[in-house]
């Protein structure tokens, strides 16, 4: 059965906002039936109208008055009956509007977070040269780029359930072997779904950050807290930029948020473990931060080695 919109029953379109501001009429005013009324003995300004028939039952369904100072100031008709097929109908029908109003929020808090993102950044990062890396043209002409091209593919058609997990990737390997191009892949291809993705590497990442000192209408925490709400944040070639204090501080406040508040990352790097720990750690610094970074980064991801002959240019 097609569901009804709320009101059409009573030869009116209301719309669940209407509904909704009925009910908390209810729970502000008191309600009352023209029988109840009478039995009260409250007056009405204007006549009661008929009462509706439902639908499934056949049984009348008495309009309701709102009361205010011991008098029914307006009338409302009530298309909803008690009745077994009457409630299981509304109910249904109530799902599917809390459904649709969270895909319209949803849709709404993209919109800003893209918006945003364009504010601070310029754009979600994604330069000119990779524009064009996508799945069609990624060569699966091996075992092993056919596997890595498998489990990329499967977590952008499913970013939905692994976003709601907190999963991301860490595709570490050599150069040349497709790690970026399946990076860019994923960002192009849920971007194109309207997902807001930030797509950048280390370096740039960083240098954005700095810009913000000396950008009047943007400060560093909004561009921090860019990177740390959007819904996926893609760091390439982490380990190739600058390592400082700094550096290793602000790499740490971005992905620690994300990591508690279970916001995906996908980071791609030339280095195994121990050779990122020790790309990322200053000279005569701890690396307690970046062994935290990198474990956690590791914990929540599935990770990914892409280890095989350079084809770039082949």
């Amino acid at each position: 059965m097609e569901l009804t919109r709320i009101g059409e029953a009573a030869g009116q379109r209301q719309t669940p906002e209407d509904l909704h501001r009925r009910e908390d009429s209810k729970a502000a005013n008191n309600m009352v039936t023209p029988q109840e009324a009478k039995e009260r003995g409250i007056p009405w300004r204007v006549a009661p109208p008929e009462p509706q028939v439902c639908q499934f039952c056949g049984q009348p369904i008495q309009p309701q008055g709102i009361v205010l100072q011991n008098m029914v100031f307006l009338w409302r008709p009530n298309v909803r009956c008690a009745c077994e097929k009457a409630v299981a109908y509304w109910q249904e029908y109530d799902r599917k509007q809390a459904e649709e109003k969270a895909r319209k929020e949803d849709e709404e808090r993209r919109r800003a977070m893209q918006s945003r993102i364009d504010r601070l950044l310029g754009n979600s990062g994604i330069k000119k040269r990779f524009q064009q890396r996508t799945f069609p043209n990624f060569r699966t002409d091996t075992p092993g780029r056919q596997k890595n091209y498998r489990v990329a593919k499967e977590y952008a058609d499913n970013f939905a359930y692994h976003k709601a997990k907190g999963d991301g990737l860490y595709i570490e390997g050599t150069n040349g072997t497709g790690k970026t191009h399946l990076a860019a892949a994923i960002a192009l291809q849920l971007i194109g779904e309207g997902i807001p993705v930030i797509c950048k590497t280390s370096s740039d990442l960083l240098l954005d950050v700095k810009k913000a000192f000396d950008n009047e209408g943007v400060t560093e925490a909004q561009v921090l807290d860019a990177y740390k709400k959007v819904d996926l944040l893609i760091i390439d070639d982490l380990g190739k930029e600058q390592c400082s204090d700094w550096s290793m501080s602000t790499l740490y406040s971005i992905l620690n948020d994300r990591y508690e508040d279970m916001k995906p990352t996908i980071v791609t790097t030339n280095y195994n473990t121990d050779g990122l720990i020790n790309a990322l750690t200053p000279k005569g610094f701890d690396n307690t931060k970046i062994v935290a970074i990198i474990s956690r980064l590791r914990e929540t991801s599935t990770v990914m080695t892409m280890a095989w002959e350079d084809c770039r240019g082949k």
